[in-house]
């Protein structure tokens, strides 16, 4: 049972015996802007380590998302920031929180019934222009970079700003050094053209953290047909995006809710991005018709989660947080989907890129 969502008993057996992998959270945040008790069931936000464990999460990417507010250097602080508030958590909760820094890590984590915590940065400008810094915050624990948010950096183009054409030779350096230390692409946020530059610059596979289908969602954000095929053809995974905004069958602009807006007397990282908006999202079918969508295009071992959990203001009808995810595999059994097939989206394709990239 989750809520008022009864869970078949095949739906619930499958999804505990699977590696569930959420690949996209704004929870450090939270945990920046907000401290709380991260294993006490929380009022305003949708990932605790009760609904980790409700939600029979075994690993996550625990993003650093950094603000277009600052600069390449105050991005870094926040960044080294995040990065120590994430290590604090964990050391206050080792019984249920492990650090992973490579698959096996993930493996090892479920094999001792605690949540794998895997970092990432939402936003390129936290590397500073520096690939020695790119380097140091690897070495920190980062396995993934969103490599940039809603304005471009200084080397790559964002769907919202594209002042490059898409990746610049430099942005092209930084891709070779990621690829060269293990360290994940995140092409979620990109402009199409820069999203071809980073496939054809990659020498390993890359994902978009947390997009859907812009068939289904004609929103800049979400990935067009062609673009999933080209990426599953690299190898890569299209992990969705539970934002009502991005799995909507309404006009583009339904469901998108502005970021709210504050000046540097009283800003609040978590109230910009994290506050739900009480608008009611769309139907949950709709959210589980961008998983069929990408699995019938490319088939589901490139196909992932990747929830956006505080970091969107409204979600699918019966999707309020983490703790919810069994729903996801409940009903793509009940659309006909295999077990295999469920399966690799909830985690096994993601564990299948984190060998072939971190290991």
């Amino acid at each position: 049972m989750t809520g008022a969502w009864t869970i078949s008993d095949e739906a619930q057996s499958l999804h505990d015996s699977a590696i569930v992998i959420d690949t996209h959270i704004d929870t450090i945040t939270h945990l920046l802007w907000h401290d709380h008790e991260f294993n006490e069931r929380l009022t305003d936000a949708r990932v605790d380590i009760p609904l980790l464990r409700e939600g029979g999460v075994n690993a996550a990417f625990f993003a650093i998302w950094v603000d277009d507010k600052y600069d390449k250097y105050e991005a870094l602080q926040y960044t080294l920031r995040g990065i120590d508030v994430m290590f604090r958590t964990i050391d206050n909760y080792p019984d249920d929180l492990a650090i992973a820094l490579t698959a096996a890590d993930v493996e090892q984590a479920k094999s001792e019934g605690k949540v794998a915590v895997l970092l990432s940065i939402e936003g390129g400008r936290a590397f500073s222009d520096d690939l020695g810094v790119l380097r140091q915050l690897y070495k920190l624990g980062i396995r993934s970079a969103t490599l940039c948010w809603g304005d471009a950096t200084s080397w790559i183009d964002s769907c919202n700003d594209e002042p490059h054409g898409g990746l610049t030779d430099f942005g092209r350096t930084i891709i070779a050094e990621m690829n060269q230390v293990g360290m994940i692409p995140d092409i979620s946020h990109v402009s199409d053209k820069a999203f071809y530059d980073v496939l054809e610059a990659s020498s390993r596979p890359v994902f978009a953290s947390h997009s859907s289908c812009r068939d289904l969602t004609p929103a800049r954000r979400n990935m067009t047909d062609e673009m999933i095929v080209a990426l599953a053809e690299n190898g890569g995974v299209i992990n969705i995006n539970f934002g009502a905004g991005f799995v909507t069958h309404e006009p583009a602009d339904a469901h998108l809710a502005n970021l709210n807006d504050w000046d540097d007397n009283d800003y609040d990282g978590w109230g910009r991005i994290g506050i739900a908006s009480g608008e009611i999202g769309p139907p949950i079918d709709d959210l589980i018709d961008h998983f069929e969508h990408a699995i019938d295009l490319v088939g589901a071992e490139h196909v992932g989660i990747g929830t956006d959990f505080d970091g969107v203001k409204s979600l699918p009808v019966g999707m309020d947080h983490i703790g919810r995810l069994p729903i996801v595999t409940d009903l793509l059994l009940k659309r006909g989907r295999s077990e295999a097939e469920v399966t690799n989206v909830l985690g096994a394709s993601n564990m299948r890129l984190f060998r072939e990239v971190m290991d």
